[in-house]
């Protein structure tokens, strides 16, 4: 009896399918082990930790150093420094992370790599944020992007923006300095789209809560919102570098008020230019950066005019013109942070005794070399270390203070 070819073609491949089907559940039947192993325990943590994995899966394993340590090496399955790592699960594993004590003067958190597209690069970045879990938050500027840097970690993750430069709710146009809420959403001064963006923690796309109605003076608009700023209540402030103004927009409101300049571009009392920066304090008195007058500005709330706090004059046995390009208030000790992005240095302002100190940059010791180009925003940790956006290096700066007896 002959048997036809078409049929004896269908008992061989049933009897493959389903030889085949068996061998791939018995393979993901597999199990194999990870077994992690911090160095010292008390340094940080590893995600995920110890546990089975399926095999033939490559899983990400990110080394989390807590506040005052760095994540070091790994040590077993894997070896070097990048974090997150890959691990195949072909055999059991064991690996562990080794922290090292925070002792760095100053060390790079994010960049540093030469500018580029790449997740472990930065182009001009000039905004930094810290979110509630510690994370870093780097406005891309020439990247379109803004990116997330996880404690230790050697590649940023792409959390807004990053398709191209472009008006759609995916994207930003040359972001400047952003700022972070306590749920974690960003917000963001896309400089070229004349908008404020709020991109919600996990979002694929951002909501215009200020502007968006193309550029212009009216109050419903900007030109070039650069420095961003919020309050304890939730209003959204925003220099502007094309109106010389700072505006205050209310949560869902459809158009800001004027709280600071709005006459002009000049250097009288009631007049800002270039305003590259802001900060607020809880009395609701509004800090601007006034670039191109070489200048810290003091707009109390419903002033008409500001008081010069800090200027050129206060560094004239200094040598070289200064640029103030963002400024921040620190509430426990009462003081300004000042980033000079001409002299190369960030500058401390004591607000209880008008004094003033370089500390870090460009502070004349000719044993110490010059750390920053063209630095922008800067903010501070849990531990009071100052994290500045090195734009011109491409990098983020963590410099750690000297202890005070």
């Amino acid at each position: 009896m002959r048997i036809l070819p078409s049929l004896l073609f269908f008992v061989i491949m049933s009897t493959c399918i389903i030889s085949c089907n068996k061998e791939e559940t018995l393979i993901n039947d597999i199990k194999f082990e990870l077994k992690t192993e911090l160095w010292p325990n008390e340094g940080g943590s590893i995600i995920p930790s110890s546990g089975k994995y399926s095999a033939n899966i490559i899983k990400s394993i990110y080394a989390r150093p807590k506040p005052g340590w760095v994540f070091d090496r790994w040590e077993g399955a894997v070896s070097g420094n990048d974090n997150p790592t890959q691990i195949a699960f072909f055999a059991d594993h064991a690996i562990r992370a080794v922290f090292v004590k925070d002792t760095f003067k100053i060390r790079t958190m994010a960049g540093g790599k030469g500018k580029g597209t790449d997740l472990n690069q930065l182009y001009y970045p000039t905004g930094i944020a810290l979110d509630p879990t510690g994370d870093l938050l780097v406005s891309d500027m020439y990247n379109h992007r803004i990116q997330k840097w996880m404690p230790g970690a050697t590649v940023g993750i792409t959390v807004a923006g990053g398709n191209g430069f472009g008006m759609g709710d995916d994207q930003l146009d040359e972001p400047g300095k952003i700022e972070i809420d306590a749920q974690g959403s960003i917000f963001i001064a896309d400089t070229r789209n004349q908008r404020i963006q709020k991109w919600e923690f996990g979002a694929l796309k951002g909501e215009t809560v200020a502007g968006g109605k193309g550029m212009g003076e009216g109050l419903n608009q900007f030109n070039k919102p650069f420095g961003i700023a919020l309050d304890k209540e939730g209003y959204i402030y925003v220099s502007e570098i094309g109106n010389n103004r700072v505006t205050k927009w209310a949560p869902g409101a459809d158009e800001g008020i004027i709280v600071a300049g709005g006459n002009g571009e000049g250097n009288a009392p009631n007049q800002l230019a270039l305003p590259l920066g802001l900060t607020v304090d809880n009395e609701g008195n509004v800090y601007v950066a006034d670039t191109y007058n070489h200048r810290i500005q003091l707009w109390r709330p419903g002033a008409v005019k500001g008081e010069t706090l800090f200027s050129l004059s206060n560094t004239e046995n200094e040598s070289g013109l200064t640029y103030f390009s963002g400024v921040t208030y620190v509430e426990k000790e009462n003081y300004l942070l000042i980033t000079d992005y001409q002299q190369k240095r960030i500058i401390r302002f004591n607000l209880e005794n008008n004094t003033h100190e370089t500390v870090v940059g460009n502070t004349n010791d000719i044993n110490q070399a010059d750390l920053l180009a063209q630095p922008y925003q800067i903010t501070l940790d849990i531990l009071g270390d100052i994290i500045i956006a090195d734009a011109k290096n491409n990098r983020i700066q963590k410099w750690k203070p000297e202890t005070k007896n």
